[in-house]
This record gives C-alpha cells, sequence and structure tokens, in this order.
C-alpha cells in the first residue's frame, strides 16, 4: 500500500508544481542508485522512487491532445463532425455526452458536452456543423475544468450505422427503454440502480442526500459484490468453479461498459479479479493489497481518475472497511447465553458500528466538495441497504424475464411495492437532524478533518484510549481552527465570471467586504449561480458576513444571486435606489423576510459613506436625473482606496453618463473602470471613456454571448484610453489593493 500512495503522492505534486520531466529522471535516477548503496534506507528511497513514477505517468497523460492545441490556439472550432450521444444529462436542458468520432475528416476520440435540445437518441451516431468551445476551469471558483462543449450550428443528420463503441451504448439505451417499457413512471430508481442514469439520479437526489443514502441509487462498489454474490450462486450450480468464475468476469465487464466504467465499479470489479486470479495460483494476498493493486491499475490506465469524486469516496471507504474497522463482540456468552439472539445482535451493533465509521471518514470529504454531511445513514443503511440489493435484484428480472405473464406482472408488483417501502424509509431518514448542508470547508480545513478522523478511527479500532493518536488530533483540530483566526483574504477586489452578470467582491484590510451586485439566476435552474458557486467558495475562506451589499439595479444578471446569499450570509447594509425599493421582486423579499436586520441605505442623491477605511461615493442616480428604464437607473459610484480610485458603473447608459458628464465631470477621474453594461454599446460613450482615462478596464461578459459583449465601438474607446483591459470570460480575475496610501 505504501508505495502506490507514494505513486499517488507523485501524481498530486505534479499535478500542482510545475516539475520539468527532466529533472524528475533525474531524481528517478538518484534514487534509485541511493537505493542500491545505502541499504538501511532502502525502503525511504525506493518510497521516493515510485513517487517519482508517479509524478512521471502524470506528465505523460497530461499532454494535450491534437483538439486541445487546436482550441488553445484559435478559441474554438467550427467544422463538420461526427459522433455519438452517450448519456442524457439533462433532458429540460439540452445536455447530452458525446464522444466525437470524426472532426474535418479526421479521425479523433473526444469526450464533449453537446448543448441541444430537442433529446438525441442515446447510442446512435449523428453528423452536423459542430461548433466546439473550450471547457475552461475558473481559476478561483472551479476546482474540476469543464469539458469541452459543444453546439449543432446546422445540418444535424443521423447516420446510419453506428460508430465506434456504440454497440454498448445502443445497448444500453435499449436496455433502459426496456425499464420504461415495464415500468412505466416508476422506472427512473431502477434506472438509476442498474445503470446509473445521470436524469433517474436527481429525482431522488435531495432526500437521498439528506438521508445519508445517495451511494445507494448509483452502481458502485456495493452493487457489484451483490451481484456477485447472486451471480456465483446461480453459475456455480451449473459449472465448474473456475470456469464459473470466468463467466462472471465476463458478464461484469460488460455489465461495467453498460455503466462506463465508473471509478466504484472498476474498482470493485479489480478487487473482484485479483481476489480470484491470487486464489488461482494459490496466492495469499490481503484486502489492503488487493485495494493498494487496483488503485495503482486504474491510475496507470487514467491517472485524470485520482482527483475523481467517486474515486476518492470508493477507496476511502473501503479503506475504512478494510483498515479502521474495529472487530467487536459487543454482547458475551455471559450476558446472554443464547447463540442466535447473541451473534444477531453483536451483527446488529458492528453494522452500526460500520456506519459510523464510514460516515466519520466521509463528511470531510463532503463537506468539502458539496458542502455537505450526514450522519443519517447510521440508521438509513440498515434497512436502506437490504431494501436496495432487493430492489436491485427484482430490477434485474423485470429486465430479464420477458414479459407478457403472470411471472412478469409478479415481478413488477414486488418492485413496486419495495420501492414505494424504499422511498418512505428515505423521506423518514431524511427527516432525521444530523444533517449539515452549505457547510463548506477549505483544503487546510479538510486535511486537519482528516488527521482528526484518521486518529479517531486509530482509537476505535482498539477500543481504547490512547496517547499515541493525541498528536494527530490535535495537529487537525489545529488545522481546522486556524483559517477562523488567521489573517482572512488578501486585501483587494474580487471580479467574478458569473457568465454575462456582475459580482464584485472588494476585501479590504481590516476585514471589511464590499459586495457589488450577486450575479445571475440561471435559466431552467433551481438555484442561482450564487448558490452553484459563490457561496462554496465564500465558505471556504470563512466569509460569512457582508458589510455592504450595493444592489445597483434589479436586473436578473445582477440581483439574481441576492435571495440565494441572504439566507446564508449576514448582510449589515445595503445600498440601493428607490426604484429598486418600489419593485415588486423587492416586496417578495420583503415578505420572506430576507431583508430583516439589513441597514438599507437609498441612494436618491449624491453621498459618501465610509467602510473599512475606504470611501464609496455614489454619484448616481442624483436627484436632478430621470430614470428612464433599469440599467439608466443604475448606482454608478466610485470607491477610493490606498490612493487608487475603482469606478463601478452597473448598467448605467450613455444618457446617464452624460448626465454625470455634465454634472460631476471632476468626480469620474479613476485607475479601473468596471465597464458599463457588460461592455454594450449603449454604455461606454467615448467622452466617458476618455474623462474617466482608466488604467485598466474591466469587462464582466462571458466568452462567446448571445449579444455579442463586448461590442467594438466601446473596444475601440477602452484601447484608446486605456492601458489595459481584463475580462471575465477568461475566469475570476483578482487585482490586489495599492500596500499603502
Amino acid at each position: 500500500m505504501f508505495p502506490v500512495l507514494a505513486w499517488c503522492l507523485g501524481m498530486l505534486l505534479a499535478k500542482t508544481l510545475a516539475l520539468t520531466q527532466w529533472w524528475l529522471w533525474l531524481s528517478g535516477g538518484l534514487f534509485l542508485l541511493l537505493a542500491f548503496v545505502f541499504k538501511p534506507a532502502r525502503t525511504l528511497f525506493l518510497l521516493l522512487l515510485c513517487m517519482v513514477l508517479g509524478a512521471l505517468r502524470w506528465q505523460v497523460s497530461a499532454q494535450p491532445s491534437a483538439l486541445d492545441q487546436v482550441l488553445e490556439s484559435r478559441g474554438h472550432v467550427q467544422q463538420e463532425a461526427e459522433f455519438t450521444v452517450t448519456k442524457l444529462l439533462s433532458k429540460d436542458g439540452g445536455i447530452h455526452e458525446i464522444r466525437l468520432e470524426e472532426l474535418a475528416g479526421i479521425k479523433v476520440a473526444e469526450p464533449l458536452t453537446l448543448i441541444y435540445s430537442p433529446e438525441l437518441e442515446l447510442g446512435h451516431s449523428y453528423k452536423a456543423l459542430l461548433e466546439v468551445i473550450p471547457g475552461t476551469q475558473d481559476p478561483i471558483l472551479d476546482t474540476f475544468p469543464a469539458r469541452h462543449r459543444a453546439y449543432v450550428r446546422q445540418g444535424l443528420t443521423k447516420l446510419n450505422k453506428p460508430r465506434g463503441a456504440v454497440p454498448i451504448a445502443l445497448w444500453r439505451a435499449a436496455l433502459l427503454k426496456r425499464l420504461d417499457d415495464r415500468l412505466g413512471e416508476d422506472a427512473y430508481l431502477a434506472k438509476a440502480l442498474m445503470l446509473t442514469d445521470t436524469q433517474s439520479k436527481g429525482e431522488l437526489r435531495d432526500p437521498l442526500t439528506r438521508s445519508g443514502m445517495v451511494h445507494l441509487i448509483v452502481v458502485s462498489g456495493l452493487h457489484i459484490w451483490f451481484i456477485y454474490a447472486a451471480l456465483m450462486v446461480l453459475l456455480n450450480f451449473l459449472l465448474p468453479r473456475r470456469i464459473a468464475e470466468l463467466v462472471f468476469l465476463v458478464l461484469i465487464a460488460f455489465y461495467a461498459a453498460l455503466n462506463h466504467w465508473s471509478p466504484s465499479v472498476t474498482r470493485a470489479i479489480l478487487m473482484i479479479g485479483l481476489m480470484i486470479v491470487s486464489r488461482w495460483r494459490g496466492i495469499r494476498i490481503g484486502g489492503a493489497q488487493l485495494l493498494a493493486l487496483s488503485l495503482l491499475i486504474i491510475t496507470a490506465v487514467s491517472p485524470d481518475q485520482l482527483f475523481n469524486i467517486g474515486l476518492q469516496l470508493s477507496f476511502l471507504c473501503i479503506g475504512v472497511i478494510i483498515l479502521g474497522l474495529p472487530k467487536v463482540q459487543w454482547i458475551k456468552e455471559k450476558d446472554l447465553p443464547a447463540e442466535l439472539p447473541r451473534s444477531r445482535l453483536n451483527r446488529l451493533f458492528n453494522l452500526l458500528l460500520l456506519n459510523l465509521t464510514v460516515g466519520l471518514a466521509v463528511m470531510p470529504v463532503t463537506l468539502y466538495y458539496f458542502g455537505t454531511a450526514s450522519l443519517n445513514g447510521i440508521v438509513g443503511n440498515l434497512l436502506g441497504i437490504p431494501l436496495a440489493s432487493a430492489l436491485l435484484l427484482v430490477s434485474f428480472l423485470v429486465l430479464l424475464v420477458p414479459g407478457g405473464n403472470l411471472l412478469s406482472a409478479s415481478y413488477v408488483s414486488a418492485y413496486k411495492v419495495l420501492m414505494r417501502v424504499f422511498l418512505g424509509w428515505t423521506d423518514l431518514v431524511a427527516s432525521l437532524p444530523f444533517y449539515l448542508e452549505n457547510s463548506w470547508i477549505n483544503w487546510i480545513q479538510l486535511l486537519g478533518s482528516m488527521l482528526m478522523v484518521l486518529g479517531l478511527l486509530w482509537m476505535l479500532r482498539r477500543l481504547k484510549l490512547s496517547w499515541k493518536p493525541l498528536p494527530a488530533v490535535a495537529l487537525g483540530l489545529a488545522l481546522v481552527l486556524f483559517p477562523r483566526f488567521s489573517a482572512g483574504q488578501e486585501a483587494g477586489i474580487y471580479v467574478f465570471d458569473c457568465g454575462t452578470g456582475d459580482c464584485i467582491l472588494a476585501c479590504f484590510a481590516d476585514g471589511s467586504k464590499l459586495m457589488v451586485d450577486t450575479g445571475p439566476k440561471w435559466h431552467n435552474a433551481e438555484n442561482s449561480w450564487a448558490t452553484r458557486k459563490l457561496l462554496p467558495w465564500l465558505k471556504k475562506q470563512n466569509i460569512d458576513k457582508l458589510d455592504w451589499l450595493v444592489l445597483t439595479h434589479l436586473d436578473a444578471d445582477h440581483s439574481g444571486g441576492f435571495p440565494d446569499l441572504a439566507k446564508h450570509l449576514k448582510i449589515e447594509n445595503m445600498a440601493i435606489t428607490d426604484e429598486v425599493a418600489q419593485d415588486s421582486r423587492w416586496e417578495n423579499w420583503q415578505h420572506e423576510g430576507l431583508l430583516k436586520d439589513i441597514n438599507l441605505l437609498m441612494v436618491t442623491d449624491t453621498l459618501s459613506v465610509h467602510t473599512g477605511g475606504a470611501r464609496l461615493k455614489f454619484l448616481h442616480p442624483d436627484k436632478d436625473f430621470h430614470v428612464e428604464n433599469s440599467n439608466s437607473g443604475s448606482i454608478l459610484f466610485r470607491l477610493d482606496y490606498r490612493g487608487k480610485s475603482y469606478l463601478f458603473t452597473g448598467d448605467a447608459d450613455i444618457g446617464a453618463e452624460t448626465h454625470l458628464l455634465a454634472s460631476y465631470p471632476q468626480e469620474l477621474k479613476a485607475d479601473f473602470l468596471k465597464a458599463g453594461h457588460h461592455g454594450s454599446r449603449t454604455s461606454s460613450s467615448r467622452e466617458f471613456v476618455r474623462t474617466v482615462s482608466p488604467e485598466e478596464v474591466w469587462i464582466t461578459a462571458s466568452e462567446r454571448n448571445q449579444w455579442g459583449f463586448p461590442h467594438p465601438e466601446p473596444m475601440s474607446h477602452f484601447r484608446r484610453y486605456a492601458k489595459r483591459i481584463r475580462s471575465t470570460s477568461k475566469g475570476t480575475f483578482f487585482q490586489p489593493f495599492a500596500q499603502k496610501d
């Protein structure tokens, strides 16, 4: 296990640090030489060699593909393409996962996300003029890079023959349709249990997350071990053991392909396969070795899987069960002489302990990635696992047994009864209070939490208090608490990439926070951009209070995130215009209690306020300006801090700029200008930009947006009168404040 952990650490270092291959080869050769020369330290040098090999493997895999290189140089590609539909990710949003087979007559093999409505047929191949746009990773907000996106521009036609590895996709599509035909509207649970159908998973995600049983509705290692036990019982009746195991391995490999070789499925199959092969060869191999070998094989074939959340959770859970789970005889014979009730009670208590142990181990990881954690699964899994296993078995019978007879009808009825019981149990367990939500932790706290959990598991394993793990627990506790007492955010301004919308955060040296607008509420989405992206980042930075929020106006791309922010952050002061206060949305927020305890500043004329050592001078709208629309009435203000000026314009249009030029030209000079209305030609007139004469212009617009922002006219003014132009089209960027006034 330790060489594999060193191998994985090498991959992590290679991903994080800029390591050159020649340096790695030199280091590897040196460690190998030292391992031969210094025998007492041979183990250490061999572990370092494994780490270097892991780093080299990552560097080889990280080489960009031909498509990556073209997209990096050109920004996008628009060519005739042939592709296969492999998954439907969102029916409402028309989001598909496709496998690009051919682009401009050149054979390729690239997974892409296709945005296209209506729904395409799974497993089938199509030809179209595709535009491919690179997937981007926000350098500040995102944990994982996005897949390249594709759009159908014209000429979508269905091909008669499937391409590439389509037979698997066709099988999968046929099986999903068969379940729909047999089970109707109740098929979603069977499709999630058997084939990890993304659409079906969404039906139950929230209650199962709260209940701590979300792992039961995806094909996971637990499912594979259950299938292994059931199939081997059947096959051993029909075939010699070794042949039965060979047949099982073939069948389970096909099943894994139907599930797109998800990490947990691959891990379980590898562990079972290695166990079978080692038994054939007469080799004794332990659980930790099986786990380590399967991790080595997966990361050697596909190094990026190491950073897959599913793989991390799968290996963490099994590692805890193998290495950290205590074996306890809770009730001894002298306490309960009857063997059957004693063994069953001991089994029940050990199952509770297993659920507690695994729940504690995965809690830091789920808090880091999702901001949620549930210990309700300690209770939920007691009945949830048997019910999910029974549902899985009955779902297979519904799928495989020919329909139209009494036997198949009985399986369908059994499925529906079990489904109702499972859903009822899920709702009951989800109502338990042992659930955390919107509680993200950062990587330092993740490391500290894992150290604490490891120390507790060490003591649980031995069922006694000991001083040995206490240093790890104490260090872990210090790391968890450290961010709360650290200096906090670096002083400066974050201009967030929230698509074509505005959200800006200023962090002052004394810890005060000012936010300008809150980003959009995405179309056809339950949550705003703030919930998906901003809140997790704020929580990881331990930001739970805003001293000031300036809501320039109520257009959705500026105010869409306010309700979610108001629910999860304390907002001390808020600046709005009287037009905002008269809007029906504002009244709804009042009725919902979102404005409670917020001190409101109504901007009806020029005025100044101070926060964090900075001055905010509100210039627009003033008492002499007649507001014609929401954009013209946007709040425009200047922030002065440490000798620099920052002009924030919201969506103020040319009419508002003309009024400002006539009324307060001397107040408009600034070092930094947030371009009005995302760089639209309706704002940023030549005279206005010339008067501001900024060192730098900030444009808040997504790349290749539907409005074509920024427009050529304001861009020509920016190039003429500003030294630099920065845009959120390349992701969130940070501008540090000057060190001194």
